[in-house]
């Protein structure tokens, strides 16, 4: 299982509001646009590791204000829209724009009624560590960062799905609530993050990357092998090698001609192979062998196990049992 921990608020009072926001992201002033207005406020989301997301709801038009983040905070609704200030910049986002914080600094924040939003804080050098690992090399703290990430196409696009699908997920019966699937996803918010927004070394992403001799990629290749269960993320697996993410992916496409990830995912299938073919129907379940070796969803994991072995996984468990 993996270290999530959830939060849940639902409150109709401005005290509380302010308070389960101060504890899950930081303190902020938290005020109604019109005296007059119905006051209802929904916040969910988990903390996992390095980064904070939640989903937040508010009936009415309110003024935030935080008079210093601390870390990296991005903030893109669901619905409505949001005047945000911060640094010198104003910046005007709804659905298809994302407001990016930086650690100093004071926000304001203006919101229109019915307004909802996902909340993204990531903790002091997370976003940092994640850059260094893709580049090999150290970069200065704090990264500076643009004000905001168009959502429209390209990186930032996938970045806001990635973000979604984390937040869908991180409940205690979600993918993300296991270990082997947070883990990676947790990683490519951060990388998606950096390929999205602007900042001094985002020209560094798309250099060539320099491609390191097979003893590098052995070493990858034999710890994945020794424990394919293990929760490997891009970084993991490149600090094993001793190269950057970037050299890591390079040394697999041109070595391997596939990908780190595609590589560990045949590894747990023809563990979980064999597995099926020593096992007992009488006491082992095809779910059961699947979340062992990484695959959450048993329908795609029997639909790849047929596309690559050409029989289902119960037919390899049914003919192990004859022998």
């Amino acid at each position: 299982m993996s270290d999530l921990v959830p939060f849940s608020f639902h409150e109709f009072d401005l005290d509380d509001a302010r308070a389960a926001i101060a504890a899950n992201y930081f303190p902020t002033t938290l005020d109604l646009g019109s005296s007059r207005s119905r006051y209802e406020f929904r916040f969910e989301g988990t903390v996992d590791g390095p980064l904070t997301v939640g989903h937040a709801w508010y009936t009415s038009a309110m003024r935030i204000g935080i008079e210093e983040v601390g870390s990296v905070y991005v903030n893109f609704p669901s619905r409505g829209a949001m005047l945000v200030e911060h640094r010198h910049s104003v910046v005007d986002i709804d659905p298809t724009r994302a407001a990016v914080f930086r650690a100093t600094g004071a926000v304001a924040m203006t919101t229109s009624d019915d307004y909802g939003s996902f909340a993204v804080k990531i903790a002091p050098r997370a976003l940092e560590d994640a850059l260094e690992a893709i580049l090999g090399r150290p970069v200065p703290t704090p990264l500076e960062v643009g004000p905001m990430v168009d959502l429209r196409a390209g990186p930032g696009r996938g970045w806001a799905r990635l973000v979604r699908l984390l937040a869908a997920e991180s409940r205690p019966d979600g993918l993300a609530a296991d270990s082997i699937v947070a883990s990676p996803l947790r990683e490519a918010v951060l990388h998606g993050l950096l390929r999205s927004v602007d900042h001094p070394y985002r020209d560094a992403l798309d250099a060539p990357a320099p491609s390191y001799g097979p003893r590098a990629l052995r070493l990858v290749v034999e710890a994945v092998h020794a424990n394919p269960a293990e929760d490997f993320t891009l970084a993991g697996m490149a600090r094993i090698a001793h190269v950057s993410v970037r050299t890591l992916q390079e040394m697999f496409r041109r070595y391997l001609d596939t990908t780190p990830f595609q590589h560990l995912r045949q590894v747990r299938l023809a563990r979980a192979h064999e597995e099926l073919g020593t096992s007992d129907p009488a006491t082992t379940t095809i779910g059961g062998v699947a979340r062992r070796w990484g695959f959450t969803h048993t329908g795609r994991f029997a639909a790849t196990y047929r596309a690559h072995y050409g029989v289902s996984p119960s037919t390899t468990m049914r003919r192990g049992m004859r022998r």
